[in-house]
């Protein structure tokens, strides 16, 4: 895993509120405390500004990511700093001083770690557990964990295998297998390891030349200038004429792992995402209607929308029904300005402005023939994000 800890601080008083080791501990979290308010107190002095530039500070073998919240500041100790994990860092900040926020003001006992512990688990942990994850069981598991439904489950299955066959060899739903699972990794009792999805969307952050590694096949190699942060694995392998998928997946995981690529944040995915599906619905539209047409709804249902979402102003059409998203939007989402839920609820309602529009051109059975249509495209191309959508307030 690579986050190896995370600190929450008390800005004022530099008193560590919270802090977890998802592996062997690395620094007294009170003394780790007092040098991140030190030395980001020295760098706004030095730089005569109210709001820290310390975001990071390296040493051998990890980097602390440090990230100032409205009270509190956020830490975390990982292998390698990555913008997802920067964005996850944001969110958790944000949690915390949302559900304690009465700490601003005054020091009680709130039982933090105990109430903030599923919070901690959702951000860091329940995205690694799939159905198709690896179970590898640690050596002396017994003394990491006293969590009955853990004890059961690494009692029964095999040192090593996927979170579904030990669903099946158990004769319990993959979600409740899941679920321990999560938990027995919280408990550091096993490790997981996942194959990236083929709808997963990553970007290259080395372009060194790996081609003679001797470790990538060749088409893994070329594949990395072909990751754009907009493409799907299953469409760039498509591209570099890959063989074998599964070794393709092995191999991406491991440029992952030595930070040669990294996978895009929630924020990006979701643009591609709403992209793609306002793309394909635009231009299915363009086929009854015609295109200037297709355009004028674009464009009337963004222009309702403008008062209370200002940034879809940055959502444009090109060529014909060609959306196109500007950089400066992403730079905004990359960097954490606008919250994947606010960008969620905005790219749906421009959905569903459109679909609304195209319903008085030409009727609710016609969308709905659309929407369906855009649906089936969407799970075909990117399976695993398609859920994000809403699909029938496009039509009901």
């Amino acid at each position: 895993m690579e986050v190896k800890s995370l600190y929450i601080i008390k800005r004022a008083s530099g008193v560590c509120l919270y802090h977890h080791d998802f592996g062997e501990p690395i620094f007294d979290p009170h003394l780790l405390s007092s040098f991140i308010v030190a030395m980001t107190s020295f760098f706004d002095e030095a730089a005569l500004a109210g709001e820290s530039k310390a975001r990071a500070f390296e040493g051998v073998g990890y980097t602390l990511m440090v990230e100032p919240g409205e009270w509190t500041m956020g830490v975390l100790s990982v292998s390698h700093e990555t913008a997802k994990l920067r964005e996850k860092l944001r969110r958790i900040i944000k949690r915390f001083e949302e559900q304690f926020h009465v700490l601003k003001w005054v020091d009680m006992d709130l039982a933090v770690y105990s109430r903030f512990e599923p919070a901690v688990i959702d951000e860091f942990l329940r995205d690694q557990v799939h159905p198709d994850s690896v179970i590898r069981v640690k050596r002396d598991w017994e003394y990491f964990t006293r969590n009955p439904d853990v004890v059961a489950l690494l009692n029964l299955i095999p040192k090593a295998c996927t979170v579904q066959d030990a669903a099946k060899f158990l004769e319990l739903p993959v979600e409740v297998v899941m679920e321990i699972v999560v938990e027995a990794l919280w408990d550091r009792a096993v490790t997981v390891q996942s194959l990236p999805k083929p709808d997963a969307i990553y970007q290259a952050t080395s372009f060194e030349d790996v081609s003679g590694s001797g470790q990538l096949s060749e088409e893994t190699a070329r594949a990395l200038a072909e990751l754009d942060g907009e493409t799907p694995l299953s469409i760039v392998a498509e591209r570099v004429k890959t063989s074998d998928i599964r070794r393709f997946l092995e191999e991406i995981e491991l440029l992952a792992k030595s930070h040669k690529v990294e996978r895009v944040p929630t924020g990006q995915a979701l643009v591609v995402l709403y992209t793609y599906s306002l793309q394909d619905f635009l231009l299915r539209l363009a086929r009854v209607v015609g295109y200037e047409l297709a355009r004028w709804v674009f464009f009337t249902a963004r222009e309702q929308l403008l008062r209370e979402r200002p940034w879809l102003g940055f959502v444009e059409l090109e060529e014909d029904v060609d959306v196109e998203v500007r950089s400066s939007l992403v730079g905004a989402i990359v960097r954490g300005s606008i919250s994947p839920s606010a960008l969620r609820e905005s790219l749906q309602s421009l959905l569903q402005g459109v679909a609304l529009m195209t319903r008085g051109l030409i009727g609710r059975s016609p969308v709905k023939e659309i929407a369906l249509g855009t649906k089936g495209a969407v799970e075909g191309h990117l399976p695993s994000m398609a859920i994000e959508v809403e699909w029938q307030k496009l039509y009901l």
